[in-house]
């Protein structure tokens, strides 16, 4: 495989996305080749080590120009890296490395989709949705999306837009800890709603991208249901 190269970045815009999240956007001083679904790493010093830190990469390849990156960082109460990055209110610089990842569509077209993800694991899947449908994707599409509260949901213009462009794009959010009784959508844990929407396994694939635990649980019950191994693909965010 090729060895990944390092980019100089300009953090160009620091937009918050929800409460505890924030997208990064780079400005690298060079195109940046990568396929939907794969990541980058941002590279920091620490007390004269060097720290990578792996961040998805939210915007789609199509996206122009070509050398701009946009990443979703999550604060984390006492994370160095997230810290500094939420920190940033643009014009610093940064290097990162990469593109790198396999988790990615290999072959569009030829399976349903399903994408279950929880926080900002949402990230490489709406890189990987919005080329899909830039490509004119007819196959169904799925998208259950786990968030504590209402305010949470990452991204919901993109996914509001699909959903009226493309009949095919079925949008599940579900809320752990609604803060509403307004909230008339599902309530609870993202592997509890796959029976009700994608119980059947023929003719799909699945992406889980999020934390090690919910990668797991959402691993067990569509194994569970039916579907095999191979048809399904993780990320994990550790």
């Amino acid at each position: 495989m090729p060895r990944t190269q390092q980019y100089e970045a300009l953090v160009s815009l620091v937009e918050p996305l929800s409460p505890r999240v924030k997208a990064l956007h780079l400005k690298l001083d060079r195109p940046i080749e990568f396929v939907a679904g794969q990541f980058v790493y941002v590279l920091l010093e620490r007390d004269g080590r060097l720290i990578k830190k792996p961040y998805s990469i939210a915007s789609p390849p199509s996206q122009s120009p070509t050398d701009h990156l946009e990443l979703a960082i999550t604060l984390v109460p006492g994370g160095y890296v997230s810290t500094l990055l939420h920190g940033m209110q643009g014009g610093e610089k940064l290097t990162v490395e990469g593109a790198a990842g396999r988790f990615v569509v290999k072959d569009p077209g030829a399976s349903d989709l399903l994408f279950v993800a929880t926080g900002t694991g949402v990230a490489p899947i709406r890189s990987i949705l919005l080329t899909l449908f830039q490509g004119g994707f007819t196959r169904n599409v799925w998208l259950i999306f786990g968030i504590r509260h209402e305010d949470e949901i990452l991204y919901l213009s993109d996914w509001r837009q699909l959903e009226a462009a493309c009949p095919n794009f079925h949008f599940i959010p579900t809320i752990s800890r609604p803060k509403s009784v307004e909230w008339k959508g599902e309530v609870g844990y993202v592997q509890t709603k796959l029976a009700n929407y994608v119980a059947d396994p023929n003719g799909k694939l699945a992406f889980v991208c999020g934390v090690v635990p919910m990668v797991k649980d959402v691993t067990n019950a569509l194994i569970a249901l039916g579907y095999k191994p191979q048809q399904i693909k993780v990320e994990k965010y550790t």
